[in-house]
């Protein structure tokens, strides 16, 4: 699987279009990200943010 380097920025990036009124399809699209992808970016980081 390859790794990407801004996969942080990324998601929260999505996170400030959605909190500014964006739908997370669009915001997702925006930024060139499946709204899957989105999902499993912001579980993975809830996770590690727990430990």
């Amino acid at each position: 699987m390859a790794v990407i380097p801004d996969k942080d920025a990324r998601c929260r990036r999505i996170a400030a279009l959605i909190e500014a009124g964006g739908g997370v399809c669009e915001s997702c699209r925006a930024n060139g990200v499946s709204e899957k992808t989105f999902y499993r970016w912001r579980k993975t980081q809830s996770i590690t943010q727990l430990k």
